[in-house]
């Protein structure tokens, strides 16, 4: 949940630079969709908050609302994926080339 509300308000505020600034950093926003992002960390963090309400925390669960959990928590998968993509994209090319600076 805390990954979904980092991600709307990232997308938020820097969305529009991440579709536009490079190929790499339009990863973030899976491909240079940063409303799209924005819309399902928004969705997923809702589902996931109305659904911790709902269950008592995530700790008594029925089958629909164990099914509604994952349905939300693929969602927030979804949202996040660009951005681990550009995580990994960036510790790989750190791994590859070194430092960048002398």
């Amino acid at each position: 949940m805390a990954a979904d509300l980092m991600a709307v308000i990232w997308m938020y505020t820097f969305g529009s630079w991440l579709d536009h600034s490079s190929r790499l950093t339009a990863t973030a926003t899976l491909g240079g969709h940063h409303w799209v992002v924005l819309g399902c960390a928004g969705a997923g963090f809702l589902m996931l908050a109305g659904l911790a309400l709902l269950t008592e925390g995530f700790t008594k669960t029925t089958r629909r609302l164990t099914m509604a959990v994952n349905a939300a928590c693929v969602v927030s998968v979804i949202a996040l994926a660009g951005l681990v993509a550009f995580v990994l994209v960036a510790l790989l090319s750190r791994v590859v080339f070194g430092k960048l600076r002398p």
